[in-house]
């Protein structure tokens, strides 16, 4: 499984993390960063603190494998 993860920095001095699943292969930076910029307005972390940017995208791959 490939996951897309958003880490946002807040006005609390803490850290969001957004996960999203099967990304589209063909994804950049740019898109991300556009997209991401339609969510900091409307983000907001249990505590009330706002989210200001963002501060790291990566991508994670996982395999699984069943036991026999």
């Amino acid at each position: 499984m490939k996951t897309l993860n958003l880490v946002f920095r807040t006005s609390g001095k803490s850290t969001m993390t957004v996960t999203l699943t099967n990304p589209k292969d063909s994804l950049t930076r740019e898109e991300v960063n556009a997209a991401a910029a339609k969510l900091i307005p409307i983000l907001i972390t249990r505590s009330g603190a706002e989210v200001t940017e963002l501060e790291k995208v990566t991508i994670s791959t996982t395999t699984t494998e069943e036991l026999a």
